[in-house]
Parts: C-alpha cells; sequence; structure tokens
C-alpha cells in the first residue's frame, strides 16, 4: 500500500514539472488564477519577424503604473511604425490589443516613452 501510494506521488510530481518545462509562459498566465488582467502600452519600434502570413513582435511595453513589461505577440497583419498599441494582458499571455493615440496614454507610461 505505501509502495503504491509513494508511486503515485512521484507520478503526480513528475506530471506537475512537466507541465512547467513544457507549457510555454504565455499559456501558463493563460490558466494562473492569480494573476490580474491588465493593460500593457507598447510602441511599434522594432520590425516584425513574418512567419506563414503573421507579423510577430517582441517588444518592451509599461503597465498603467509604468512598470517594465516584455511582451511577444502576433497579428495578422504589419503594424504601423512608431504607432502605440493598448495591450490587454494577463502575465505573458496576450488577449488582444488596439491601437492608441499618445495623447490617450496614461501620466507615467508616457514619461517612460520620453513623450
Amino acid at each position: 500500500m505505501k509502495k503504491s501510494v509513494g508511486i503515485i506521488i512521484m507520478v503526480v510530481v513528475v506530471l506537475f514539472v512537466s507541465f512547467f518545462v513544457i507549457v510555454p509562459k504565455g499559456e501558463k498566465d493563460r490558466m494562473n488564477p492569480f494573476l490580474n488582467v491588465g493593460n500593457v502600452y507598447v510602441q511599434i519600434n522594432e520590425d516584425p519577424v513574418v512567419d506563414e502570413g503573421r507579423y510577430y513582435y517582441d517588444l518592451t511595453g509599461y503597465d498603467e503604473d509604468g512598470e517594465k513589461t516584455e511582451l511577444a505577440f502576433s497579428a495578422g497583419k504589419d503594424l504601423k511604425e512608431h504607432a502605440f498599441l493598448k495591450i490587454t494582458a494577463k502575465g505573458a499571455f496576450v488577449k488582444g490589443w488596439e491601437e492608441v493615440q499618445a495623447e490617450a496614454l496614461p501620466a507615467d507610461v508616457k514619461a517612460k516613452f520620453d513623450m
């Protein structure tokens, strides 16, 4: 009996560790009930990587309090250079994005973008 309980516990631990090693960070954040959904503001300041009709971006952004965040996301079109985006994110998981004007950025974010 003790041996089978030990084996079950080991299997559960191996599955748990495998989950954190194999599953990408964005997917883990998507499932994490302890992370809140928030807005991150980025500026398109680099060229995307194009793969099979998708445009992939790795950008540095700032949340509404001015805290730095690294985000990776894709779009179905090439986004305008120097455009500002408001990205709805839960950790590294990007739920969606919309283009915003510089005037709509929070004050702490404007300071980070040297505006």
